[in-house]
């Protein structure tokens, strides 16, 4: 039985996310994604330094282009810009060949969307509000058995939880998941970072698989566990998988998770099931 629904949860994961691949607000929405940077280690540091609760960045030229203005007296963020100039070498084959280096940086200013004022971008994922049914303290204690301890603080940035990891073994040693999220929404980031601990070392997680797939995985787990106990996060689960997949190949990825997905979904259900009894199943 516990398969069976896992596997139909599974096909439901599928559906969703052919639909919103086909949807014409996806489209919309990776078009203005598209248009902002993606900022360098070293300028994310910048940003979050100054600006710790930055979530969408760009210059004062860009929000203007997409109808949004500076609020009054908004302080903007110094990041660096390379200095490029083009150059001429000779390659192996003693041709002279133009090419375009960087010599230098400058400091440039942009600014948080939350600094500025107009219309509204489109936004696909919705956060999950309502309540938990009683899972966030059934899988806090799954993960406790499982020698992944979590804890409930706030997080540096915007990540709603995270999976940490020991430098020197690579394996799991606590998940953190933001308190301030809305209950349901912190059962379904600890169902995520807990598929990260079943399924992605450090090693992993950092070199072995891309970044995209480990986070289609996760959250697929995620989406399967809460689904099976009756709570709907298709309106997050959905696009958060396409988006780290940038709407490409993410359902052919997903097939070739499949098993490693479905088998780590019912490793928590079962423990879930035989020890939390109170907890049915929807």
């Amino acid at each position: 039985m516990k398969t069976t629904k896992t596997a139909l949860a599974f096909g439901q994961l599928e559906k969703g996310l052919t639909e919103l691949l086909e949807s014409g607000d996806w489209q919309k929405y990776l078009t203005v994604q598209s248009k902002f940077h993606n900022y360098s280690f070293n300028n994310v540091m910048l940003i979050l330094s100054q600006f710790p609760e930055a979530s969408r960045v760009a210059g004062y030229q860009r929000w203007l282009e997409e109808r949004k203005t500076g609020k009054k007296d908004s302080k903007s963020i110094k990041i660096l810009a390379p200095l490029k100039r083009k150059v001429e070498k000779e390659n192996d084959k003693g041709e002279l060949e133009t090419k375009t280096g960087i010599f230098g940086f400058r400091t440039v200013s942009v600014f948080d969307i939350s600094q500025t004022e107009g219309d509204d971008l489109p936004e696909i994922v919705s956060p999950l509000t309502g309540d938990d049914q009683g899972l966030i303290n059934r899988l806090t204690a799954f993960s406790h058995q499982n020698n992944v301890p979590v804890f409930f603080k706030g997080l540096l940035g915007r990540a709603n939880g995270c999976c940490r990891y020991d430098a020197l073994s690579g394996h799991p040693i606590e998940i953190v998941v933001d308190p301030l999220l809305p209950k349901q929404h912190q059962a379904k980031t600890l169902a995520h970072e807990i598929g990260h601990s079943l399924l992605h070392s450090r090693t992993q997680y950092n070199d072995h698989i891309p970044r995209s797939q480990a986070e289609l995985e996760a959250e697929s787990i995620a989406f399967i566990v809460l689904h099976y106990f009756g709570i709907d996060s298709s309106d997050y689960s959905f696009p958060y998988v396409v988006g780290w997949q940038q709407g490409e190949d993410a359902l052919e990825n997903l097939r070739q998770s499949g098993m490693r997905i479905q088998k780590a979904a019912n490793q928590v259900i079962e423990w879930v099931e035989n020890h939390c009894p109170t907890l049915v199943a929807a």
